[in-house]
């Protein structure tokens, strides 16, 4: 083999090595890679060659020698495993220390603010309990109803009123921590538009307090394949159509601020249109 065959070679193993290592700082990786770079569960142990599911978490509890769910390496020596230890027991504090967070930043939430003032005495004058309540959807549309209120049509125009000021400083509220989430995450404002998002806002009003969001690996993983289904078994009625019928494909073609060509392809029938795909056709 000449100098040039040894550069060749030596490259194309480093370009593999690079595929099969993760860019993470984790320390996981300095003992684990990755058999297919397009399966991030099964790595191998370089030390002990060991193939194991799991992903890099899995590793660090084979270098460290924890049981339960893989067998230790035979490897690993006593500061490979003390680094590994260290590594699970600070991810698990980080975790909780995120969940304290968390609870403190839901606990700072409140779209309950109590009456004061006058209007705190003419609720009392209304016979009216001090202690809030939870506004359902109905409260939009009726006010509470007691014996004092039927007696007088002064007073329940009193006490709609003052309902209907509390319920728009309520969806104010809403509205400020909604408009936060957007501003700091970057989200564009047309999506406030979308119906899924309108959707999604229904359901956590339904669901009430205490709705924890999806964690980033279900939104990457199990929620996205669920949607992915969902969407397939949608358009099994497009494809019944299609082959019974016929169909049209239509194109609609623009360039980005990249200046990539971008296609979008798209199906028409008698079941609607639907969406094909979305390929850049730069070339």
């Amino acid at each position: 083999m000449n100098d040039s065959d040894r550069t060749a070679s030596t490259g194309a193993s480093s370009e593999a090595s690079s595929i099969l290592k993760r860019k993470s700082n984790d320390v996981g990786w300095e003992y684990g890679m990755l058999i297919d770079p397009k399966n991030i569960d099964k790595i191998k142990c370089k030390l002990c060659d060991k193939i194991m599911s799991g992903g890099v978490y899995r590793v660090k509890e084979h270098i460290g020698h924890i049981s339960g769910n893989v067998s230790a390496c035979p490897k690993s020596s006593p500061t490979d495993q003390a680094k590994c230890k260290n590594a699970i027991v600070e991810a698990k504090n980080k975790r909780k220390n995120k969940k304290k967070e968390e609870d403190l930043m839901r606990s700072t939430v409140n779209i309950s603010e109590r009456v004061e003032g006058d209007d705190e005495d003419e609720l009392q004058e209304l016979g009216s309990r001090k202690t809030s309540r939870t506004l359902g959807p109905m409260d939009k549309f009726a006010s509470s109803i007691s014996l004092e209120t039927c007696l007088s049509a002064r007073m329940t125009q009193r006490q709609q009123t003052i309902s209907e000021a509390l319920f728009k400083e309520r969806t104010q509220s809403v509205r400020e921590y909604c408009a936060r989430w957007v501003y700091e995450a970057g989200i564009p404002f047309n999506a406030i538009d979308n119906d899924s998002f309108k959707l999604f806002v229904e359901a956590v009003g339904q669901f009430g307090p205490g709705f924890k969001p999806p964690s980033q690996y279900q939104l990457k993983e199990l929620l996205l394949k669920g949607e992915v289904d969902r969407i397939k078994e949608l358009l099994k009625k497009h494809e019944e159509e299609w082959a019974r019928t016929g169909c049209s494909i239509m194109t609609d073609a623009w360039t980005d601020r990249k200046r990539r060509s971008i296609m979008n392809l798209c199906v028409n029938s008698n079941a609607d249109t639907a969406f094909l795909s979305s390929r850049e056709s730069s070339e």
